[in-house]
């Protein structure tokens, strides 16, 4: 009989708290008088820039590259599918200020100059191979309003074309194909 009455009145307290009318308690939201900063989002860029990988191939003169990342906001390929070799990106920054981009540019690259390319300013970093001193690595940030676009181009080992010739190509063919 007690372990009847434990249980009931197991049963009631469970019915009794679930009729409280006490709400929870939660953490307030402190308000804010700053005024909501607008957005202004740029053109609308096709997945990967709108380039195929026919024209990656064309592009960087490397046989064999594979998409292996596919986003909306952005591609990668690699030789052969494997990270240890030549690697190419594009990524579509939405809302993200190209400032900070450039900061880490700065901060990680040879040099970092400004560019224009189809009359929109940015920003192009460069990395020089230590061995040989050609450009092997060459990175395009390109803004549009509060977004930009950014072409990536890694290449090796010689030979390989100017990585910059190849991402400014890239670049302005992603600018073209943008809506």
């Amino acid at each position: 009989m007690r372990g009847a009455l434990a249980v009931a009145a197991a049963a009631m307290l469970t019915v009794v708290a679930g009729c409280s009318d006490s709400d929870p308690a939660s953490p307030e939201v402190p308000a804010t008088d700053a005024p909501q900063q607008e957005i202004a989002h740029g053109p609308f860029f096709p997945q990967c820039g709108g380039i195929s990988d026919e024209e990656i191939i064309k592009q960087t003169q490397v046989p064999g590259l594979v998409n292996t990342a596919q986003t909306s906001v952005g591609c990668q390929w690699l030789a052969g599918g494997s990270i240890l070799g030549p690697h190419f990106s594009f990524t579509w920054f939405r809302g993200s200020p190209i400032g900070r981009e450039r900061k880490t540019i700065e901060l990680s690259r040879t040099s970092v100059e400004d560019i224009s390319i189809e009359g929109h300013d940015g920003f192009m970093g460069v990395n020089e191979d230590l061995t040989t001193g050609a450009v092997n690595l060459c990175e395009i940030g390109i803004q549009f309003d509060d977004d930009f676009i950014e072409w990536s181009i890694s290449y090796a080992q010689p030979p390989f074309p100017d990585a910059c010739d190849v991402a400014t190509e890239l670049t302005r063919q992603s600018i073209v194909n943008s809506r």
